[in-house]
């Protein structure tokens, strides 16, 4: 974990008063272990007006019974039913199966969660290719049950999924409203029963005959009306064969660089699971999904360029790409974010997260933009209903789940673990380090972010995806935007941001890309909620650093965070900025974070796209109830006037000089159970306090205004009680790093 650093700057309480409330905490918090009543489970509060900040927990006369406090606080963690949430999701049954593959007894998973090297073994030396029987034995045989069950699906409500469609998108278009993208059928209209096929899942399930438990499959697409189902015991592996993802034949995959000029990307490669056009599509079970990037990448073609861990390459893509396809001489420059051709190399291939720590931390900084070609877990675009229910995901070479302008997200009781104890075996026992002999850990395995679920660039209309190959007979309408999003129940730990909000596109020149309050559906009492999970390594639950589009009206509620980078925050920088509005949070439990609360539009020094800058103006942000216990690091930044010394008039500075946004953020009962562990830094805002014991002070210097004022007088015990909030990470099996812990002492 990060060893946090002090700024000698930022502000503190004085040691001298803050020791005896320390004290005083600590008591409390040792009279509480092992009593309180749960009290969770009850409905939330409701909430008030239209800013949907939870009715505050009235506190009984004053008591130094800290269990008394604690049971009249609300209790994170325990809840189990949430009127506020739509209904459940639910695993398919075995009369709603299309098909069922049940895996080799080849492939049979360790209890660290890795395949043992002879599943599907590498070639020693350069240039020397794998046998794709090994490599990637899977993909055909699970498309082909996808493809067979989408064509059923479409054959069954196909007709009727586009026909609703048709009318709403013909009512919309003749209602002709100003600044309303055409949305067609809602998400909400399209989840009712006469849009359910009778037979919509293809299950993966452990061998009934023998030991075999495990799949290996290269990029596979998802149809419309289908749901993968991972049983209980199985585990999808990706194939480490890099030409399984190479996403067109001008797009290179596995580097750093595709030229000499030219930096990687991860759009040059295919997704694991790929999904753009769907209605009412899912990927559920109680089994995994593992990526492998902590495991050496292979190829099925000896000439396909290769970066080795001494930074040689095996080919250049110059040559590769020359007909007939032919092999650069040694000491020829690479191309692909390595040094020089050598085909004596002995040394083993890059990793996924080798060329992600090379291109992130080495070749472009740490300041700058990540340059890998890596293929990401699962990529979705356009999507009315998708779930994601139950299912465990691993080890992903990048982002782990990126789903855009989607009407009805829903991610439910879902567990993300990355690294896993799979990540640190390899035949030498060394645990497997980066090329750089560090072992992995919670700063190197980049870029792998949980979820980044954002609005799309634009609305489209378009055929369903039915099949690999195939499509629907006619258009359907998408709007574009993140809409009815559910993020619940789930347990996250990752090198990256856990949960981000992304703001970067908005498929409509008026408006927010994302708006809670934008076609809210019946069942349920928020469009865009995080409530009820368990966040662990990673950057906790964001909005940003993409905020150029906007993002308002968003509930975070119930939710804890144990051992985290961050806790809550916001970020974006000029070179992005946009809006944030209309953030709340509230019963929250952050313990041991590095930064429990950063809030900041001085995300990183990103250059201008096009030279001009784009100011993120951050209010309205509520923090109600929330509880900050250990060490940890408070940031609370708006944004100055004239910031960067942008002097160059334009439409929207005609002076020159850019204006001034302070963050806007109200703070009802939050606090520190030791207020001299928190390290304060503050500018540009307006802070209006209730119960709050945080070092908040205003400052003609800093530009900081305060309504209310911050006191060492406030019993923790009566914000909240975190007394359950914090559990081990749910058992998979014995592949979790984290081990066992006494938890609630």
């Amino acid at each position: 974990m990060k060893t946090s650093t002090r700024n000698p700057h930022s502000a503190r309480w004085p040691l001298p008063l803050a020791a005896p409330l320390a004290t005083l905490v600590a008591a409390a918090l040792l009279s509480a272990c092992g009593g309180g009543s749960s009290g969770g489970s009850a409905a939330l509060p409701a909430s008030s007006g239209t800013t949907g900040t939870q009715t505050p927990v009235t506190a009984p006369a004053a008591s130094s019974d800290s269990s008394t406090a604690q049971k009249n606080a609300f209790q994170v963690g325990t809840t189990t039913f949430d009127p506020a949430l739509p209904p459940e999701p639910t695993l398919p049954t075995d009369t709603q199966v299309c098909a069922t593959l049940e895996a080799s007894n080849n492939l049979v998973r360790r209890p660290d969660g890795a395949l043992p090297p002879e599943a599907d073994p590498s070639m020693p030396g350069v240039g020397k290719a794998v046998s794709a029987a090994t490599a990637n034995p899977d993909q055909a045989r699970i498309q082909a049950a996808l493809d067979a069950c989408g064509a059923a699906v479409n054959a069954e409500v196909g007709a009727a999924i586009l026909a609703a469609d048709a009318s709403a998108t013909a009512d919309q278009k003749a209602a002709a409203l100003p600044n309303i993208n055409i949305a067609g059928a809602s998400g909400e209209e399209l989840a009712k029963p006469q849009y359910k096929p009778s037979k919509f899942a293809v299950r993966l399930t452990v061998n009934s005959s023998g030991p075999g438990n495990g799949f290996i499959s290269g990029p596979l697409t998802l149809p419309s009306g289908v749901t993968l189902w991972i049983d209980k015991g199985a585990t999808l592996y990706a194939t480490r064969d890099v030409m399984a993802y190479l996403a067109a034949s001008n797009k290179y995959c596995g580097n750093t660089a595709t030229s000499a000029t030219n930096a990687g990307s991860s759009g040059n490669c295919k997704a694991l699971i790929n999904g753009d056009y769907l209605v009412n599509s899912a990927v559920v079970g109680e089994g995994s999904i593992d990526s492998r990037a902590y495991a050496e990448i292979v190829t099925t073609n000896a000439l396909y360029p290769i970066m080795k861990v001494d930074l040689s390459c095996s080919n250049t893509y110059a040559a590769y790409a020359a007909s007939p396809s032919t092999q650069a001489p040694d000491g020829t420059p690479c191309d692909n974010g390595g040094t020089f051709v050598d085909s004596k190399s002995s040394v083993r291939n890059m990793t996924w997260w080798d060329l992600a720590y090379l291109g992130n931390m080495v070749q472009n900084g740490t300041t700058g933009s990540g340059s890998q070609s890596n293929f990401r877990m699962m990529v979705f675009n356009y999507a009315k209903n998708l779930t994601l229910y139950k299912i465990t995901l691993n080890n992903s070479a990048n982002f782990h789940v990126v789903p855009s302008g989607v009407d009805g997200l829903t991610v439910w009781n879902v567990k993300v673990q990355t690294p896993t104890l799979a990540a640190f075996a390899n035949p030498a026992g060394n645990g497997n380090p980066l090329y750089t002999g560090e072992t992995f850990n919670a700063d190197n395995v980049k870029n792998t972010d949980a979820f980044d679920p954002g609005s799309a660039s634009s609305a489209k209309s378009n055929a369903l995806t039915t099949g690999s190959t195939t499509t629907s007979s006619s258009k359907m309408s998408f709007d574009g935007y993140l809409k009815n999003f559910v993020f619940a129940y789930n347990y996250v730990s990752t090198g990256d941001d856990d949960m981000a909000l992304k703001g970067s596109n908005n498929p409509n020149a008026v408006g927010f890309g994302i708006d809670g309050n934008r076609g809210k559906r019946s069942d349920r009492a928020y469009g865009i909620v995080v409530a009820h999970n368990h966040i662990y390594w990673g950057h906790g639950i964001s909005v940003g650093s993409e905020t150029n589009a906007g993002v308002t009206n968003v509930e975070v509620y119930d939710n804890s965070f144990l051992n985290s980078e961050e806790g809550l925050r916001i970020k974006s920088d000029y070179a992005r900025g946009g809006e944030v509005s209309n953030i709340n949070y509230r019963n929250i439990c952050i313990k041991n974070a590095q930064n429990a609360l950063l809030f900041t539009p001085y995300y990183s020094t990103k250059a201008l796209s096009g030279g001009v800058p784009k100011v993120p103006n951050f209010h309205d942000i509520t923090l109600n109830n929330v509880r900050i216990l250990g060490e940890s690091k408070v940031k609370l930044q708006g944004f100055a006037a004239n910031t960067g010394g942008y002097f160059t008039p334009t439409a929207a500075y005609p002076t020159g000089y850019l204006p001034a946004y302070p963050l806007v953020m109200s703070m009802t009962q939050v606090a520190a159970d030791d207020p001299s562990q928190i390290s304060l830094i503050s500018s540009d805002a307006n802070l209006t306090l209730d119960t709050v014991n945080l070092p908040i002070q205003a400052s003609t210097a800093n530009r900081i205004v305060v309504n209310g004022e911050a006191s060492l007088k406030v019993n923790v015990d009566k914000v909240l009680d975190c007394s359950q909030a914090f559990v081990d990470f749910p058992s998979i099996g014995a592949s979790n790093p984290f081990g066992t812990h006494w938890v609630s002492q």
